[in-house]
Formats: structure tokens, sequence, C-alpha cells
């Protein structure tokens, strides 16, 4: 993210986004009632009868709604025309802008908080977006999902009935063979369509295994060099969430953001075992203890933070402010990974403190 100008007596700052990370940061700092200008182009209708033609032009919104749209890379951005040519706008309709990477877009906000701002500073910590598919195999289940820094979905179950070795070895291939062909068909078409970096087949047993020799003797795609083996106990999703926490996967966590919040979260219910007085939850208790300077790591959710109400953001702005003098870290998760949904179940708001308060 390049940041462009800081006007702070007009709370403005313009911005140009670089990378897929920039628009999730946008997604996460524009909020609802805030003003977004950029140039974009409209539909301009000039003769009754006609479909009108699409004109260049620079308008300014007051927000209404945001959404992100990571595999079309580009934030869409709802709101009320409040400036424009008035040759061709009508001021109060709607328009959307569709923001994409190498797009200036300027932001007023009725008071930039500190955390935004370093927001947009930091947010090319994941300059790239690292793209996993996980299928989970054992015989006759298996789980694909696909996970990004920015979500993780459940793309795919496949359930297929495997014959036992009391029938003949012929059914039983043919029906590993269907099973396999079904798995190989969920990663061609999200190989087609997404830039995969790393496929990981986790799972019990040697299927997963067989599964890799089938694709070598009937297929031989491009992608083998792309794919690793990981022990886990199930096809199931819990087996994907299982294999993200692997050891063997450590050498990933500086490109991936998942792994770096699932080490966080087992570093949180770790402490709740052990010595659940060094775990804050809740807005007011970590209020409290961030007051106090006790805070050593702090774990929020990023709805806390995206379209809350200007007294909550205050309020979590002061924490942020807290944990940032007295030299704690803080982290923001994704509410779109499990992780961050796990904060979310704990209440939105975790710390874990240097002391017992």
């Amino acid at each position: 993210m390049k940041i462009l100008e800081i006007d702070n007596k007009n709370q403005e700052i313009i911005v140009k986004t670089e990378n897929l990370n920039d628009l999730w940061t946008l997604y996460n700092v524009i909020s609802k009632n805030d003003n977004v200008s950029t140039r974009t182009s409209r539909r301009v209708i000039l003769r009754e009868g006609t479909k009108g033609d699409r004109k260049p032009m620079r308008l300014k919104l007051n927000v209404d709604s945001i959404s992100f749209h990571e595999f079309s890379n580009r934030l869409r951005i709802k709101g009320t025309i409040i400036e424009g040519p008035e040759d061709f706008v009508s001021f109060g309709t709607y328009h959307t802008f569709n923001i994409e990477i190498g797009q200036k877009i300027t932001i007023i906000k009725e008071k930039w908080l500190r955390s935004e701002i370093r927001r947009l500073k930091e947010s090319s910590k994941f300059e790239v977006n690292f793209v996993l598919l996980i299928i989970a195999i054992e015989t006759g289940l298996a789980t694909a999902s696909l996970i990004t820094n920015f979500s993780h979905n459940r793309i795919a179950t496949i359930r297929k009935t495997i014959p036992g070795k009391r029938y003949k070895q012929t059914y039983r291939n043919k029906a590993y063979e269907e099973f396999f062909d079904d798995i190989e068909k969920i990663i061609d078409e999200n190989i087609k369509n997404t830039d995969i970096d790393l496929i990981i087949l986790c799972g019990p047993g040697n299927t997963k295994d067989n599964f890799i020799k089938y694709l070598k003797e009937k297929k031989n795609p491009d992608y083998l060099s792309k794919i690793k083996s990981i022990h886990a106990s199930s096809g199931t999703e819990s087996a994907i969430l299982e294999t993200l926490k692997s050891s063997k996967l450590k050498n990933l966590k500086k490109n991936v953001k998942i792994l770096q919040e699932t080490e966080n979260i087992e570093k949180i219910f770790t402490l709740f075992a052990t010595d659940a007085d060094l775990i804050s939850i809740g807005v007011n208790e970590v209020s409290k203890a961030s007051k106090k300077g006790a805070i050593e790591e702090l774990f929020l959710a990023d709805i806390l933070i995206r379209g809350t109400s200007k007294e909550k953001k205050l309020q979590i702005e002061e924490i942020l402010t807290n944990v940032e003098n007295s030299g704690g870290k803080f982290h923001i998760l994704s509410s779109e990974h499990p992780t961050g949904q796990q904060i979310i179940d704990l209440g939105e708001i975790v710390a874990i403190l240097r002391y017992k308060i």
C-alpha cells in the first residue's frame, strides 16, 4: 500500500493499492458513512430510447456498504453520490466503485484512528496471497478446503462406498479409481481457476499415498510437484484444522497468515489449560488489563473493527494504544477463518497477560 498523502486537517488520506492484501486492509478500514473518492465510469443516457454510454469521471461517495472479492481481485464500495460532474450524475443516487490493484483512492473520515493509519502502513506484511488446497482423505471419504490469507472455504466433500476385502479385488480397484478420479477432478478444477501455491493431502493410513501413486500412473499432472503428504486422523474437516497445526508446515509460516494465527490460537488454549489467570476475555476485562500495562499479546476479531459503532471503535482504539505503549503486540484475526471464529466464540477479544491481575 502506497500512502500518497495524509491531510490531517481534513482527515483525508490518499492511497494506491499494490496487492490483494491492500484491498483486504481497505475492507477492514473503510466504514459506513466514510467518504470515498476515485476515478470510475458510469452509464450516462444522453438521448431517450438509447442504452447510453459509460463515461469516465471522478465521483465521491458516502459509503453505504463494502464487500471484498478476493478471487476477482476487487473491492466493491457502494454508496450515494455526493460529488461529481453535475451534467452526468444526480446527487444522492447510488453508485458502486470496483476498486482494483493499482488504483488510487481517497478516504475521508470524521476522525482517523491511529490503529487505522497503522494498518494502512503495515498492510504489506503479507505481500502475496499464499493459497493452500488441503484435501483430507481416508477410505471412501475426502474433504477439500481452499485456504488463503483471507478466507477458509470448504469446497467439496466426496463419499464413495469402497467394497470390503471379502469382495473381488477388481471391484475394490474400480471403486478406488472412481473415488480418486472424483478427487482429481476437484484438484483440476481449482488449479484451472485459482493460482494454488501448495496442495496438501492429509489423512490416516496409505489412502492419500495411493492417490498420489494413482496420479503418477494414470495422469502424471504438472502439479505433482506442488503436492505434500501429511499424516492426519481422518478425511474430515477436523483433519484439515489438525494439519494447519502440523510442525511440517513450520517453514511456511512467514508467508501464510492462517498458520501464524493457528499457532497463536494454540497458545491461548494451552494457557487456558495450564494457567487460565493469565488470560483476559471480553472488551471490559481486556480494557482494564490494558490500562494496567499487563497485556503481552492481544487477539481480536476483525468484526470488532469493521462495521462497529463509533463508541466501540474508540474503546478498541484506546485498548490498542495502551497495548502498544506498554510494549505489547496485537493481532487482528479474520472472521472468515476458523481461528477468527474461535476468537469470536471466546468473546471477540482475548489477551495473554504478563502477570496475574
